[in-house]
């Protein structure tokens, strides 16, 4: 007589293998995802930074207007564009320094920083710099 009892499937190893397998890749997939979340909040911060430092060098491009319709105050070339800290944003610090090579040329050069704290506590940065005259089209 032939035994008919032969079993076919899978064994205990077997499965226990898989769930491991199954169970690093998740792992991997959410130690990616965490990831891309931060890189996106980064992206997301940068951008933001960015374009407080671009408004604030806007207005020193726009200093000693004298337009009467201007509803804003104008910075003034020699006394307003100095070193400054601005904590106005609570997310945002904004800091620039001023100094000026030669003062003959009239020419200051500014450097623009803003920085912020990201989800892990580390300080962020985004910096621009230029160079601005006191020859310009705004000066009249």
């Amino acid at each position: 007589m032939q035994n008919k009892n032969k079993q076919s499937g899978f064994s205990l190893i077997e499965v226990m293998i898989t769930f491991a397998l199954i169970g690093v890749s998740a792992l991997g997939l959410i130690k990616l995802q965490a990831y891309i979340e931060q890189r996106a909040d980064y992206a997301l911060h940068s951008i933001k930074a960015l374009n407080v430092a671009e408004q604030r060098l806007e207005w020193f491009r726009t200093r000693g207007s004298k337009a009467t319709h201007l509803r804003i105050k104008t910075p003034d070339y020699d006394s307003s564009i100095a070193s400054y800290v601005c904590n106005q944003d609570p997310i945002y610090t904004v800091r620039w320094d001023v100094n000026e090579p030669n003062s003959t040329l009239g020419v200051k050069t500014i450097t623009m920083e803003v920085s912020w704290l990201d989800r892990n506590g580390s300080k962020q940065t985004v910096a621009l710099q230029t160079m601005l005259s006191k020859y310009s089209e705004f000066n009249t």
